[in-house]
């Protein structure tokens, strides 16, 4: 969903830019069968992300996760087909926007692993391109501070099995 059409801009609206707003976000880890990752080039902090963005209050976790996997990946996911893989949050775990909004993130990282359809189509308001990247082209590919983190929460994932929590308190 376009940004000017988006929750978060009818909220801005309300409050203005100066408040620091704590939102609700996703991402979502893509991977294909040759074992690459999908990441969308985010004009906004300009550097590569996993597909995600903040939650639209008629979905649920999922389902969000699942519209911006399409929006910004062209991928279209079945959301039951989704794994919570973990969370980040923390105190410094602050997105700032170059006009002036800040917002404290508290996010749900969710694997997939098997999808309905790929397209090339994705919402070109704030995502420049996408990229397939092996796993191991993650440490060298300029990232986002939140892609930094969801890619840590999904290798502890992949290490363990189990779902992770990061804390971006001290980091």
């Amino acid at each position: 969903m376009p940004y000017q059409d988006s929750y978060i801009a009818k909220v801005r609206e309300k409050v203005g830019h100066d408040f620091l707003l704590v939102m609700p976000t996703i991402d979502v880890v893509i991977k294909n069968s040759a074992d690459e990752l999908l990441l969308i080039y985010n004009r906004d902090f300009d550097a590569w992300a996993f597909p995600g963005g903040y939650n639209e209050p008629e979905f649920s976790w999922q389902e969000n996760a699942a519209r911006e996997a399409l929006e910004e990946g062209g991928i279209q996911i079945d959301p039951t087909k989704l794994q919570l893989i973990g969370n980040v949050s923390g105190k410094n775990y602050i997105a700032k926007y170059a006009n002036g909004d800040t917002t404290q993130l508290f996010t749900n990282a969710y694997l997939c692993e098997e999808w309905e359809a790929e397209s090339d189509v994705i919402d070109t308001t704030e995502i420049d391109a996408k990229k397939w990247v092996p796993a191991s082209e993650l440490t060298t590919t300029k990232l986002t501070f939140a892609a930094k983190a969801v890619w840590e929460v999904y290798q502890q994932y992949r290490a363990t099995g189990q779902a992770y929590s990061l804390n971006f308190e001290t980091k």
